[in-house]
């Protein structure tokens, strides 16, 4: 170590890899003073003043980056941008909601702990209820570790993030305000209610993502079961193998693969358009083509798992059945249509609502991928509570509001469906 920030290590650095070292005194070496590039790096820091390391300044670096990549894009000029930038800059670093009496808030939780311990009192009295809970108590013993894990993992969770969202601020200096949080959230934050990185604006693009993804990986996954349903086909067993790699390798891994695939110089997509003559595609440089590589990476990982769930309810689809309607003098379509597809709806349906639900929440494929770009249009609601949280000042009750509202986006999404099934 002593050896790395000597003076000799820094001029060699400096020299043979060309780096603008931190050792002011490997500056004094004449070769280093007569090279004209660092030469000017080392008047530049001269002059230069030190950033500093505080909240606001890590708040900055977001808007300064899309600044910086809407102008080397070409979709804005320098000032403009940084006008931009100014203000989201300044959205971000806006007052905090006013502080709220809490007592509201306390008087509502008691009055509800009041009710439960008085509905389990009365209950406890009842003579029916204890002769139940005797015969129960071998299967509370069963289950009563379960339940701890669960509450512990999941429950405990769940109730400090809902509480956590009715707090602003930074972690060291966080206050009470309600439904402030919210509140900002619902209005979008005083602007345009559609207006670039606005709550609805960014649902609406995670509804979109949530369907197209659903949507082609029930489509390839059943496409592929009924290929490889078919007793004619020959290493259906290998094939199966290979189409269920994408699910088994971890979605980090795929997803950064993916993201070089869709490099605009060195990405395997492009080379394969230029091979074809078509012109190399700045992916990230568009909503549509972005959302598209986001989108392929996504059906690259999730089509594999709606296969394996469709080729299980194939094979519980009675063989009678579809005799039965060959005999009856039916077309293959029309078996399909009339007799698999309706027997198979109630089965995929319950896979369906958990591949929504993986969807709507699908962080890695997002934030590695396409990273939000082009100038966070492509962000879905999971990565902009991230956004929140860990890069625009450490706005933790901000982004557990973010949360809240995800949870109940998806309860009402898996009561629809449910709802769905039932009518089916």
């Amino acid at each position: 170590m002593s050896h790395l920030v000597s003076r000799g290590s820094a001029i060699v650095r400096a020299k043979v890899g060309r780096q603008v070292v931190a050792t002011k005194s490997a500056w004094d070496d004449p070769a280093l003073a007569a090279d004209p590039l660092l030469a000017g790096f080392a008047l530049a820091a001269r002059e230069a003043i030190p950033m500093p390391t505080s909240a606001a300044m890590r708040a900055a670096w977001e808007p300064t980056s899309r600044a910086i990549q809407k102008v080397l894009r070409g979709d804005l000029g320098p000032r403009a941008a940084m006008d931009e930038a100014a203000h989201r800059f300044a959205d971000v670093t806006r007052p905090l909601p006013p502080t709220r009496d809490p007592r509201p808030l306390l008087f509502v939780v008691g009055a509800l702990g009041l009710l439960f311990a008085f509905r389990a009192v009365r209950a406890a009295k009842s003579v029916t209820f204890r002769a139940e809970l005797r015969r129960s108590l071998p299967a509370y013993a069963y289950l009563t570790h379960a339940v701890v894990i669960v509450g512990l993992l999941v429950g405990v969770p769940l109730v400090l993030g809902a509480t956590t969202s009715l707090f602003a601020g930074r972690a060291d200096g966080m206050r009470y305000v309600g439904l402030g949080n919210y509140l900002e959230i619902l209005t979008a934050r005083g602007g345009p209610l559609l207006a670039s990185g606005s709550f609805y604006a960014v649902l609406l693009v995670t509804v979109l993502w949530t369907v197209c993804n659903i949507t082609l990986h029930v489509g390839l996954g059943l496409a592929l079961a009924l290929l490889l349903s078919r007793p004619a086909l020959r290493m259906r067993g290998l094939y199966r193998v290979l189409l269920i790699v994408p699910w088994a390798v971890p979605s980090y891994v795929s997803a950064l693969a993916w993201k070089g695939m869709f490099h605009r110089q060195l990405g395997a997509v492009n080379a394969i358009l230029s091979a074809l003559g078509v012109a190399p595609v700045a992916w990230f440089s568009k909503f549509s083509t972005a959302f598209a590589a986001n989108v392929a990476t996504n059906v690259w990982l999730g089509f594999p798992f709606m296969m394996v769930v469709t080729l299980g309810a194939l094979a519980a689809i009675p063989r009678e059945v579809l005799e039965a309607a060959e005999v009856d003098g039916a077309t293959r379509w029309q078996r399909f249509r009339l007799v698999t597809l309706p027997l198979l709806r109630p089965l995929l349906l319950p896979s369906v609502v958990l591949g929504a639900v993986w969807t709507f929440n699908m962080f890695n494929v997002v934030f590695l991928v396409s990273g939000g770009e082009p100038d966070g249009r492509t962000e879905i609601l999971v990565s902009e509570a991230y956004r929140w949280a860990f890069t625009r000042q450490a706005q933790y009750g901000y982004a557990s509001a973010y949360a809240v509202l995800i949870f109940f986006v998806l309860v009402f999404v898996h009561r629809g469906l449910r709802r769905l099934s039932e009518a089916s």
